[in-house]
């Protein structure tokens, strides 16, 4: 048998629970989601890391931290774990290279 609509209640093609999931803290779990992706990123996106720090003007610090970051970068290449970005980066350049041709921009990570 039907069920009268309340006024309030809005209609879903799928069929929820009917009692909210309150299982477990949403901040632990986004600052935990967060914490997963930076070390991610830290660790096979190196190579953007420290092109970033190299295109901060010029300072003792950002020497120091161009230094840090390069060798950070070697260490990663030299693990492996960079390969994966690396490869597709390269066939997204070689793809862009080809639909762009000359427009492409040259030299960008």
């Amino acid at each position: 048998m039907a069920r009268r609509m309340k006024e309030h209640e809005l209609v879903s093609p799928v069929d929820l629970p009917g009692e909210p999931i309150g299982d477990g803290d949403p901040l632990a779990w986004t600052t935990v989601t967060i914490a997963v992706a930076a070390l991610v990123l830290l660790f096979a996106n190196a190579g953007t890391l420290s092109a970033w720090v190299d295109e901060k003007p010029v300072s003792q610090r950002q020497q120091r931290a161009s230094e840090l970051a390069a060798g950070w970068k070697a260490t990663m290449d030299g693990i492996g774990i960079t390969a994966p970005r690396d490869a597709l980066h390269a066939r997204w350049k070689q793809v862009q290279a080809k639909r762009f041709g000359e427009e492409a921009p040259a030299g960008t990570q």
